[in-house]
């Protein structure tokens, strides 16, 4: 703009240039107007978060940000997904369960991949912040389950024998 006036003034009054000028001076002030509130808000974000503008510049601020974004992003969505994992495993480990009860003979064999599955289960529904934290109890009084999965907190309100 400041070319346009000089131009304008030194080679005469050219209407084209005279034109130019009116038609976008306005739009340069507005531009100018604007430029200074961005620069005062920005001023203020990154005081407030304890930096100062002249050492941080915004090329350097908002990439924090965007990083953040993005880091947080990903890890709700690997949370859902491993929470997903888990409640398919769930019902699955459940379901097993289900056809194993419905089975009358129970061989032997099959009691340490029972077991395993019990813990599991155990371990998920712990892990699902003690949607059911009682502890599971099969067989005859729980004491191996608890041994096993670890769960067993509370050895003065239950008295376990081990066989």
């Amino acid at each position: 703009m400041e070319l346009s006036w000089r131009e304008y003034s030194m080679h005469g009054h050219n209407p084209l240039l005279k034109d130019f000028i009116s038609k976008h001076e306005t739009r340069l002030q507005k531009l100018q107007e604007d430029a200074h509130i961005a620069q005062d808000a920005f001023d203020d974000a990154v005081k407030h978060f304890g930096e100062s503008s002249k050492t941080m510049p915004p090329s350097v601020f908002f990439p924090v940000f965007v990083r953040f974004i993005k880091a947080y992003r990903l890890a709700e969505e690997e949370n859902e997904q491993r929470r997903r994992q888990e409640q398919a495993l769930m019902e699955k480990l459940e379901q097993e369960e289900l056809q194993q009860e419905q089975e009358e003979p129970k061989s032997p064999s099959n009691r340490p991949k029972q077991r395993q599955q019990e813990s599991l289960i155990t371990e998920l529904r712990r892990r699902q912040g003690g949607k059911d934290s009682r502890h599971v109890y099969e067989g005859k009084d729980g004491a191996i389950e608890d041994i096993i999965t670890g769960t067993h907190t509370h050895a003065h309100t239950h008295t376990h024998t081990v066989v």
